[in-house]
C-alpha cells in the first residue's frame, strides 16, 4: 500500500489505505527477455505475515512470498483489509502484486487494487529505455531502471529518493532519515532494529532490523494510527533475498 499524499497519509471513509505495497533492486533487460509475471509457480508460505491495525483494532493482514523463477525472484504480495461496524462492512481494501526482480533490479511488475470498490491495474515491463509502466491511474511513463516498488520489503528503500507506487502507477518523491535505534521482539526473541522516517510524497514509519528485515511500518489515517505487527518472519529466507 503507499500512502497518499498530504497531511492525512491515507484517506479513506474511515480508513483509505493506499497500496502498501512493500523490495531487492533488479538490471534492465530487453522487453522481450523478460519472463511473463504470471508464468511461474506460485510462492509457498510467506516469508512476512503482518496484522495490520487501525487504533489498535486488527483490521486484516498483509503478506509476502518469495520464489525463485529461473534467474529471477518473485515476490506475491496480498493485502487484504476490511473496516467493520458489526456485520456491516464500512470500508474493503484488496492489493495483490507480482514482482520479478533479477540482478538487483525489478523487471516486471503487475499489480491489481480494490480500493472500497475502486479499481486500480499496474504493469510494469523493464526494456532498454528503462522501466516501462502502464497505470490505469498514470497512463503509460518510462521510469528509472533502478526504481524500487512501494513493497518496503527491500532495506535498499530506505536509501531512496523516488519510488514506483504499486498501486496507483506512478513516481513518488521521498526523503527517508534514519532515527532511534531499539530492540524489538520477534518470535520471542529480542531483535536490534533502526526505524526510519519517511517524508516527501508518503508519509510514514518503517523498522528494519540491523540484519535488513522489514518489522514494521506505521502512519496516521484520518487522525488513527495505522500499525503493523510481525506475525510470522522467515529471518533466513529474508536475510538472504536482502543480501543479493
Amino acid at each position: 500500500m503507499t500512502p497518499s499524499k498530504g497531511p492525512s497519509v491515507v484517506k479513506l471513509p474511515v480508513l483509505r489505505v493506499a497500496a502498501l505495497t512493500l523490495l531487492l533492486l533488479a538490471p534492465g533487460l530487453g522487453a522481450g527477455a523478460t519472463p511473463p509475471v504470471s508464468s511461474p509457480e506460485p510462492a509457498g508460505a510467506p516469508a512476512f505475515a503482518f496484522r495490520v491495525e487501525r487504533g489498535g483494532t486488527p483490521i486484516g493482514t498483509h503478506q509476502i512470498s518469495f520464489s525463485q523463477a529461473g534467474d529471477a525472484l518473485q515476490v506475491d504480495i496480498e493485502i487484504q483489509l476490511a473496516v467493520t461496524f458489526g456485520p456491516i462492512t464500512l470500508f474493503r481494501y484488496e492489493h495483490r502484486n507480482r514482482e520479478v526482480w533479477r540482478d538487483g533490479r525489478l523487471v516486471a511488475l503487475d499489480t491489481e487494487t480494490n480500493d472500497d470498490g475502486q479499481t486500480y491495474t499496474v504493469s510494469a515491463r523493464a526494456s532498454d529505455a528503462g522501466l516501462e509502466v502502464t497505470s490505469s491511474a498514470n497512463g503509460t511513463f518510462v521510469a528509472p531502471a533502478d526504481i524500487i516498488s512501494t513493497s518496503y520489503w527491500n532495506p535498499a528503500t530506505v536509501t531512496q529518493t523516488q519510488l514506483l507506487d504499486t498501486q496507483r502507477g506512478r513516481i513518488v518523491e521521498v526523503a527517508v532519515t534514519p532515527r532511534a535505534t531499539r530492540e524489538v521482539t520477534v518470535d520471542g526473541a529480542a531483535v536490534a532494529a533502526r526505524e526510519y522516517e519517511m517524508t516527501g510524497d508518503l508519509k510514514l514509519r518503517l523498522l528494519y532490523s540491523l540484519k535488513n528485515e522489514w518489522l514494521n511500518v506505521a502512519f496516521m489515517a484520518r487522525g488513527t494510527e495505522v500499525d503493523y505487527t510481525i506475525e510470522r518472519l522467515d529471518r533466513p529466507l529474508v536475510q538472504e533475498v536482502a543480501s543479493r
